[in-house]
Protein backbone atom coordinates (compact mmCIF):
# COMPACT_ATOMS: atom_id res chain seq x y z
CA UNK A 1 0.00 0.00 0.00
CA UNK A 2 1.13 3.56 -0.63
CA UNK A 3 1.65 5.74 2.45
CA UNK A 4 -1.48 7.36 3.85
CA UNK A 5 0.03 10.80 3.34
CA UNK A 6 2.13 10.87 0.20
CA UNK A 7 4.43 13.73 -0.77
CA UNK A 8 4.04 13.08 -4.49
CA UNK A 9 1.14 13.59 -6.83
CA UNK A 10 -0.33 10.57 -8.63
CA UNK A 11 -1.09 10.53 -12.37
CA UNK A 12 -2.72 7.68 -14.24
CA UNK A 13 -1.51 6.32 -17.58
CA UNK A 14 -3.45 8.99 -19.50
CA UNK A 15 -1.80 11.81 -17.54
CA UNK A 16 -4.88 12.55 -15.46
CA UNK A 17 -4.04 14.01 -12.05
CA UNK A 18 -5.57 11.52 -9.66
CA UNK A 19 -4.01 12.75 -6.40
CA UNK A 20 -2.84 16.33 -6.06
CA UNK A 21 -0.15 16.46 -3.39
CA UNK A 22 -0.04 19.20 -0.78
CA UNK A 23 3.04 20.72 -2.42
CA UNK A 24 1.38 20.83 -5.84
CA UNK A 25 -1.86 22.16 -4.38
CA UNK A 26 -0.04 25.04 -2.70
CA UNK A 27 2.40 25.90 -5.50
CA UNK A 28 0.28 25.36 -8.61
CA UNK A 29 -3.23 26.16 -7.43
CA UNK A 30 -3.11 28.37 -4.34
CA UNK A 31 -0.03 30.33 -5.36
CA UNK A 32 -0.23 29.64 -9.10
CA UNK A 33 -2.86 29.81 -11.83
CA UNK A 34 -3.47 26.15 -12.68
CA UNK A 35 -7.01 24.76 -12.87
CA UNK A 36 -8.08 23.97 -9.32
CA UNK A 37 -9.69 20.69 -10.40
CA UNK A 38 -7.42 19.05 -12.98
CA UNK A 39 -4.23 20.97 -12.21
CA UNK A 40 -3.53 21.89 -15.84
CA UNK A 41 -2.06 25.25 -16.87
CA UNK A 42 -3.92 27.84 -19.01
CA UNK A 43 -1.24 27.42 -21.68
CA UNK A 44 -2.29 23.77 -22.13
CA UNK A 45 -6.10 23.93 -22.17
CA UNK A 46 -8.83 26.58 -22.66
CA UNK A 47 -10.04 28.38 -19.53
CA UNK A 48 -13.15 30.34 -18.60
CA UNK A 49 -14.64 31.70 -15.37
CA UNK A 50 -16.35 29.60 -12.71
CA UNK A 51 -18.82 31.39 -10.44
CA UNK A 52 -17.85 30.89 -6.81
CA UNK A 53 -21.55 30.92 -5.94
CA UNK A 54 -23.09 28.88 -8.79
CA UNK A 55 -24.82 30.83 -11.52
CA UNK A 56 -28.01 28.77 -11.16
CA UNK A 57 -28.17 29.72 -7.48
CA UNK A 58 -27.66 33.42 -8.23
CA UNK A 59 -30.59 33.19 -10.67
CA UNK A 60 -32.69 31.26 -8.16
CA UNK A 61 -32.51 34.08 -5.61
CA UNK A 62 -32.01 36.91 -8.15
CA UNK A 63 -28.81 38.32 -6.65
CA UNK A 64 -26.42 38.69 -9.60
CA UNK A 65 -26.28 42.41 -8.85
CA UNK A 66 -26.18 41.87 -5.10
CA UNK A 67 -23.05 41.80 -2.94
CA UNK A 68 -21.27 39.29 -0.76
CA UNK A 69 -19.47 40.59 2.31
CA UNK A 70 -15.81 39.59 2.17
CA UNK A 71 -13.65 38.61 5.18
CA UNK A 72 -12.22 42.16 5.23
CA UNK A 73 -15.73 43.59 5.58
CA UNK A 74 -15.90 44.99 2.05
CA UNK A 75 -18.51 44.08 -0.53
CA UNK A 76 -18.06 42.28 -3.84
CA UNK A 77 -20.70 41.82 -6.53
CA UNK A 78 -21.91 38.22 -6.84
CA UNK A 79 -22.02 38.38 -10.62
CA UNK A 80 -18.25 38.97 -10.82
CA UNK A 81 -17.36 36.73 -7.88
CA UNK A 82 -15.56 34.19 -10.06
CA UNK A 83 -12.32 32.21 -10.30
CA UNK A 84 -10.56 30.73 -13.36
CA UNK A 85 -11.26 27.11 -14.28
CA UNK A 86 -10.55 25.12 -17.41
CA UNK A 87 -13.62 24.77 -19.63
CA UNK A 88 -13.61 20.96 -19.44
CA UNK A 89 -13.64 20.93 -15.64
CA UNK A 90 -16.22 23.70 -15.54
CA UNK A 91 -18.52 21.50 -17.63
CA UNK A 92 -17.77 18.55 -15.36
CA UNK A 93 -18.71 20.55 -12.26
CA UNK A 94 -22.02 21.48 -13.87
CA UNK A 95 -22.84 17.88 -14.73
CA UNK A 96 -21.85 16.32 -11.42
CA UNK A 97 -22.97 19.00 -8.97
CA UNK A 98 -24.99 21.84 -10.41
CA UNK A 99 -27.59 19.95 -12.41
CA UNK A 100 -28.85 17.54 -9.69
CA UNK A 101 -28.40 20.01 -6.83
CA UNK A 102 -30.11 22.89 -8.63
CA UNK A 103 -33.08 20.64 -9.40
CA UNK A 104 -33.34 19.74 -5.71
CA UNK A 105 -33.04 23.35 -4.51
CA UNK A 106 -35.63 24.42 -7.04
CA UNK A 107 -38.20 22.40 -5.07
CA UNK A 108 -37.26 23.92 -1.72
CA UNK A 109 -36.58 22.01 1.46
CA UNK A 110 -38.74 19.08 0.35
CA UNK A 111 -36.65 18.78 -2.83
CA UNK A 112 -33.42 18.73 -0.86
CA UNK A 113 -34.86 16.12 1.51
CA UNK A 114 -35.83 13.97 -1.46
CA UNK A 115 -32.29 14.19 -2.88
CA UNK A 116 -30.77 13.13 0.44
CA UNK A 117 -33.24 10.29 0.83
CA UNK A 118 -32.53 9.12 -2.72
CA UNK A 119 -28.72 9.18 -2.73
CA UNK A 120 -27.44 10.14 0.72
CA UNK A 121 -25.39 13.22 1.56
CA UNK A 122 -22.04 12.55 -0.16
CA UNK A 123 -22.69 14.72 -3.23
CA UNK A 124 -23.87 17.63 -1.08
CA UNK A 125 -20.92 17.21 1.29
CA UNK A 126 -18.48 17.41 -1.61
CA UNK A 127 -20.40 20.35 -3.11
CA UNK A 128 -20.07 22.26 0.15
CA UNK A 129 -16.33 21.51 0.13
CA UNK A 130 -16.21 22.86 -3.42
CA UNK A 131 -17.87 26.12 -2.33
CA UNK A 132 -15.47 26.42 0.62
CA UNK A 133 -12.41 25.92 -1.59
CA UNK A 134 -13.61 28.35 -4.27
CA UNK A 135 -14.35 31.08 -1.73
CA UNK A 136 -10.86 30.87 -0.29
CA UNK A 137 -9.14 30.67 -3.66
CA UNK A 138 -10.97 33.86 -4.65
CA UNK A 139 -9.42 35.60 -1.64
CA UNK A 140 -5.96 35.39 -3.23
CA UNK A 141 -7.08 37.94 -5.85
CA UNK A 142 -8.84 40.35 -3.49
CA UNK A 143 -6.91 43.18 -1.86
CA UNK A 144 -7.14 43.47 1.90
CA UNK A 145 -7.29 47.23 1.37
CA UNK A 146 -7.89 48.74 -2.09
CA UNK A 147 -5.67 51.68 -1.14
CA UNK A 148 -2.38 50.20 -2.40
CA UNK A 149 -0.46 53.14 -0.94
CA UNK A 150 -0.72 51.15 2.30
CA UNK A 151 0.82 48.11 0.61
CA UNK A 152 -0.42 45.42 -1.73
CA UNK A 153 -1.78 42.79 0.63
CA UNK A 154 -4.39 40.17 -0.23
CA UNK A 155 -7.09 38.64 1.96
CA UNK A 156 -5.44 35.22 1.61
CA UNK A 157 -1.98 36.38 2.76
CA UNK A 158 -2.59 34.99 6.23
CA UNK A 159 -3.81 31.58 5.05
CA UNK A 160 -1.82 28.41 5.62
CA UNK A 161 -2.87 26.86 2.32
CA UNK A 162 -1.70 23.39 3.31
CA UNK A 163 -4.52 23.19 5.87
CA UNK A 164 -7.09 23.45 3.05
CA UNK A 165 -5.71 20.40 1.24
CA UNK A 166 -8.26 17.97 2.68
CA UNK A 167 -11.18 20.14 1.49
CA UNK A 168 -9.54 20.32 -1.93
CA UNK A 169 -9.34 16.51 -2.10
CA UNK A 170 -13.05 16.35 -1.27
CA UNK A 171 -13.98 19.03 -3.81
CA UNK A 172 -12.27 17.19 -6.69
CA UNK A 173 -13.15 13.61 -5.70
CA UNK A 174 -15.64 13.45 -8.58
CA UNK A 175 -12.70 14.12 -10.94
CA UNK A 176 -10.06 12.00 -9.20
CA UNK A 177 -12.43 9.07 -8.72
CA UNK A 178 -11.44 8.87 -5.06
CA UNK A 179 -13.70 6.90 -2.79
CA UNK A 180 -14.82 8.69 0.38
CA UNK A 181 -13.81 6.39 3.23
CA UNK A 182 -15.41 5.72 6.57
CA UNK A 183 -15.39 8.65 9.03
CA UNK A 184 -14.30 11.11 6.29
CA UNK A 185 -17.77 12.63 6.21
CA UNK A 186 -17.90 15.56 8.61
CA UNK A 187 -20.80 17.04 10.52
CA UNK A 188 -23.63 17.98 8.20
CA UNK A 189 -26.99 19.41 9.14
CA UNK A 190 -30.01 20.34 7.01
CA UNK A 191 -32.56 22.69 8.57
CA UNK A 192 -35.75 24.29 7.30
CA UNK A 193 -35.67 28.01 8.08
CA UNK A 194 -38.25 30.76 7.85
CA UNK A 195 -38.57 33.02 4.81
CA UNK A 196 -38.94 36.39 6.53
CA UNK A 197 -39.82 39.19 4.12
CA UNK A 198 -37.27 41.39 5.90
CA UNK A 199 -34.46 38.92 5.21
CA UNK A 200 -32.53 38.24 2.05
CA UNK A 201 -33.29 34.90 0.39
CA UNK A 202 -29.62 33.93 0.38
CA UNK A 203 -26.88 33.88 2.99
CA UNK A 204 -23.45 32.30 3.23
CA UNK A 205 -20.79 32.36 5.94
CA UNK A 206 -17.48 30.62 6.51
CA UNK A 207 -15.40 30.19 9.63
CA UNK A 208 -12.07 29.41 7.99
CA UNK A 209 -10.20 28.49 11.16
CA UNK A 210 -12.89 25.93 12.01
CA UNK A 211 -13.33 24.62 8.43
CA UNK A 212 -17.04 25.31 8.69
CA UNK A 213 -19.46 26.53 6.01
CA UNK A 214 -23.08 27.65 6.30
CA UNK A 215 -25.36 28.42 3.37
CA UNK A 216 -29.03 29.40 3.27
CA UNK A 217 -31.16 29.43 0.14
CA UNK A 218 -34.74 30.54 0.83
CA UNK A 219 -36.10 27.93 3.27
CA UNK A 220 -33.01 25.68 3.17
CA UNK A 221 -30.05 25.97 5.55
CA UNK A 222 -27.05 23.63 5.24
CA UNK A 223 -24.24 23.40 7.77
CA UNK A 224 -20.98 21.53 7.22
CA UNK A 225 -17.89 20.96 9.32
CA UNK A 226 -15.39 19.31 7.00
CA UNK A 227 -12.75 17.81 9.29
CA UNK A 228 -14.44 16.45 12.43
CA UNK A 229 -15.82 13.05 11.32
CA UNK A 230 -19.26 14.12 12.55
CA UNK A 231 -18.18 14.74 16.14
CA UNK A 232 -19.31 18.37 16.40
CA UNK A 233 -22.89 17.65 15.43
CA UNK A 234 -23.19 15.48 18.52
CA UNK A 235 -21.35 18.07 20.61
CA UNK A 236 -23.95 20.77 19.91
CA UNK A 237 -26.91 18.52 20.68
CA UNK A 238 -27.66 20.55 23.87
CA UNK A 239 -28.17 23.56 21.60
CA UNK A 240 -30.14 21.70 18.93
CA UNK A 241 -32.49 20.17 21.49
CA UNK A 242 -33.54 23.62 22.67
CA UNK A 243 -34.38 24.93 19.19
CA UNK A 244 -38.10 24.33 19.24
CA UNK A 245 -39.22 26.45 16.29
CA UNK A 246 -38.27 27.71 12.85
CA UNK A 247 -35.15 29.88 12.90
CA UNK A 248 -34.70 33.22 11.19
CA UNK A 249 -31.48 34.42 9.51
CA UNK A 250 -29.65 35.59 12.63
CA UNK A 251 -30.55 32.44 14.54
CA UNK A 252 -29.45 30.24 11.65
CA UNK A 253 -26.08 32.00 11.61
CA UNK A 254 -25.67 31.57 15.36
CA UNK A 255 -26.09 27.83 14.97
CA UNK A 256 -23.25 27.89 12.43
CA UNK A 257 -21.10 29.68 14.99
CA UNK A 258 -21.91 27.01 17.59
CA UNK A 259 -20.75 24.23 15.25
CA UNK A 260 -17.56 26.12 14.40
CA UNK A 261 -16.88 26.80 18.07
CA UNK A 262 -17.22 23.12 18.91
CA UNK A 263 -14.67 22.27 16.22
CA UNK A 264 -12.01 24.68 17.48
CA UNK A 265 -12.39 23.13 20.95
CA UNK A 266 -11.93 19.56 19.69
CA UNK A 267 -8.79 18.29 21.46
CA UNK A 268 -8.24 15.06 19.53
CA UNK A 269 -9.49 15.68 15.97
CA UNK A 270 -9.25 13.01 13.28
CA UNK A 271 -6.51 13.14 10.67
CA UNK A 272 -7.01 12.61 6.94
CA UNK A 273 -5.03 11.34 3.99
CA UNK A 274 -5.24 9.58 0.64
CA UNK A 275 -4.09 6.08 -0.23
CA UNK A 276 -3.93 3.76 -3.22
CA UNK A 277 -2.52 0.31 -3.79
CA UNK A 278 -0.79 1.16 -7.07
CA UNK A 279 1.11 3.98 -8.75
CA UNK A 280 -1.79 4.82 -11.09
CA UNK A 281 -4.24 5.54 -8.28
CA UNK A 282 -6.82 3.09 -9.61
CA UNK A 283 -8.36 2.56 -6.16
CA UNK A 284 -7.73 5.99 -4.66
CA UNK A 285 -9.44 6.50 -1.31
CA UNK A 286 -9.68 9.49 1.01
CA UNK A 287 -9.41 8.08 4.51
CA UNK A 288 -9.83 9.27 8.07
CA UNK A 289 -8.02 8.18 11.18
CA UNK A 290 -10.49 8.96 13.97
CA UNK A 291 -9.27 9.58 17.52
CA UNK A 292 -8.91 6.57 19.76
CA UNK A 293 -11.64 6.37 22.35
CA UNK A 294 -14.16 9.15 22.90
CA UNK A 295 -13.82 12.63 21.50
CA UNK A 296 -12.26 15.08 23.92
CA UNK A 297 -12.74 18.84 24.09
CA UNK A 298 -10.69 21.63 25.60
CA UNK A 299 -12.31 23.57 28.42
CA UNK A 300 -14.85 25.92 26.90
CA UNK A 301 -13.50 29.39 26.22
CA UNK A 302 -16.33 31.90 26.10
CA UNK A 303 -13.97 34.44 24.56
CA UNK A 304 -13.10 32.05 21.72
CA UNK A 305 -16.76 31.22 21.14
CA UNK A 306 -17.69 34.88 21.37
CA UNK A 307 -15.02 35.82 18.84
CA UNK A 308 -16.61 33.46 16.31
CA UNK A 309 -20.12 34.64 17.13
CA UNK A 310 -19.15 38.27 16.76
CA UNK A 311 -17.50 37.68 13.39
CA UNK A 312 -20.53 35.76 12.11
CA UNK A 313 -23.27 37.93 13.64
CA UNK A 314 -21.85 41.46 13.73
CA UNK A 315 -24.21 42.71 11.01
CA UNK A 316 -27.25 41.53 13.00
CA UNK A 317 -26.36 43.33 16.23
CA UNK A 318 -28.37 46.44 16.98
CA UNK A 319 -29.57 48.45 19.94
CA UNK A 320 -32.36 46.92 22.05
CA UNK A 321 -34.42 48.19 24.99
CA UNK A 322 -31.66 47.00 27.34
CA UNK A 323 -28.43 47.48 25.37
CA UNK A 324 -26.77 49.83 22.95
CA UNK A 325 -25.32 48.21 19.82
CA UNK A 326 -21.82 48.57 21.27
CA UNK A 327 -22.89 46.82 24.48
CA UNK A 328 -24.55 44.05 22.49
CA UNK A 329 -21.37 43.53 20.45
CA UNK A 330 -19.29 43.39 23.62
CA UNK A 331 -21.64 40.82 25.15
CA UNK A 332 -21.65 38.83 21.91
CA UNK A 333 -17.84 38.84 21.93
CA UNK A 334 -17.78 37.22 25.37
CA UNK A 335 -20.51 34.70 24.48
CA UNK A 336 -23.08 36.39 26.70
CA UNK A 337 -25.60 37.30 24.02
CA UNK A 338 -27.82 35.06 21.96
CA UNK A 339 -30.27 35.40 19.10
CA UNK A 340 -31.46 31.84 19.67
CA UNK A 341 -32.40 31.88 23.36
CA UNK A 342 -33.72 34.34 25.93
CA UNK A 343 -32.30 34.87 29.41
CA UNK A 344 -34.02 31.67 30.62
CA UNK A 345 -32.42 29.66 27.82
CA UNK A 346 -35.74 29.29 25.98
CA UNK A 347 -35.85 29.48 22.20
CA UNK A 348 -36.93 32.91 20.92
CA UNK A 349 -39.71 32.18 18.44
CA UNK A 350 -39.01 33.95 15.20
CA UNK A 351 -35.99 35.67 16.74
CA UNK A 352 -37.95 38.75 17.77
CA UNK A 353 -35.27 41.42 18.17
CA UNK A 354 -37.08 42.97 21.12
CA UNK A 355 -36.78 39.71 23.06
CA UNK A 356 -32.99 39.42 22.74
CA UNK A 357 -31.29 39.08 26.10
CA UNK A 358 -27.77 38.13 27.22
CA UNK A 359 -27.43 34.40 27.83
CA UNK A 360 -24.45 32.06 27.69
CA UNK A 361 -24.51 29.29 25.11
CA UNK A 362 -24.39 25.72 26.36
CA UNK A 363 -22.78 23.30 23.94
CA UNK A 364 -20.86 20.43 25.50
CA UNK A 365 -18.78 17.41 24.54
CA UNK A 366 -20.36 13.98 24.19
Amino acid sequence: MMPISTDKSIYDKTGRLRFCSIDKFVSDICEGDHCFICGRHPSKVPFNREHVIPNWLLRNVNIHSGNIQLPNGRLHRYGSYTIPCCTECNTGLAEHFEKPISEAFGKGFSGLSALVEREGTERLFQWMALLFVKMHLKDKTLLQNPDTRLGRFYISDGYDWSTFHHMHCLARAHYSGAKIGKYVHGSMLFVEVGENSEDEFFDIATVSSAYTLYIRVKDIAIYTVFDDSGICLEAVEPVLSRITGVMNSAQARELAAELAAANIHLKNPPSFGTRSSNADGDDLEIIALPPEGNAEFFAKSNNAIGHIKRSVLVSFCQATADHTREEALELLGSNEYSFLFNSEGVFVTGGDKEDLQPVRSEWSAI
